[in-house]
């Protein structure tokens, strides 16, 4: 994709980060997202995310310096009681987003291929994802991006 850069996140992001992933948020909702966004404390997880040597937090600049989509990927150590060969750790893609008028055009997948790069560099052998039902460009995306599905995660709130 031509006109943009891919890199990791700085906290001079941390403004522009903070609009696109409340974007992305709203979107989410209206997919069925059933958890609403504490923003009193976004600012200071997405900050977190930045440092964390565990995290990548990674955007799509343009040559105007305007952020046009983020990607967040984590690594999760399993407790050694869950270990099954091969999969001790286990890449985990948090978040995936890229303003409406710059889809269909590769951008996503350029960020999801950084982000499996990230993961192969620190010899995670597999990523894993949760994606809302209600969401079928995002079901359709994730197939093309060699995804599958492996299970169904349930959701009921306990408390009010």
């Amino acid at each position: 994709m031509s006109g943009w850069t891919l890199r990791e996140a700085t906290e001079a992001d941390l403004p522009a980060l903070l609009e696109l992933h409340q974007d992305y948020h709203r979107e989410l909702q209206a997919f069925g997202m059933p958890y609403d966004l504490k923003p009193d404390g976004l600012e200071e997880a997405l900050r977190l995310r930045i440092r964390s040597r565990l995290i990548l937090t990674a955007v799509a600049q343009g040559e105007d310096g305007s952020l046009a989509g983020f990607v967040v990927c984590s690594i999760l150590r399993l407790a050694n009681e869950y270990l099954c060969e091969g999969c001790g750790s286990v890449g985990y893609l948090n978040d995936l987003y890229v303003i409406p008028a710059l889809r269909r055009q590769g951008l996503a997948l350029e960020l999801t291929g950084m982000a499996e790069d990230w993961l192969r560099e620190r010899e995670i052998p597999t990523m894993q994802l949760q994606v809302l039902q209600n969401n079928p460009a995002a079901h359709r995306y994730w197939q093309r991006a060699g995804m599958g599905p492996v299970g169904t995660l349930y959701d009921k709130k306990l408390v009010k």
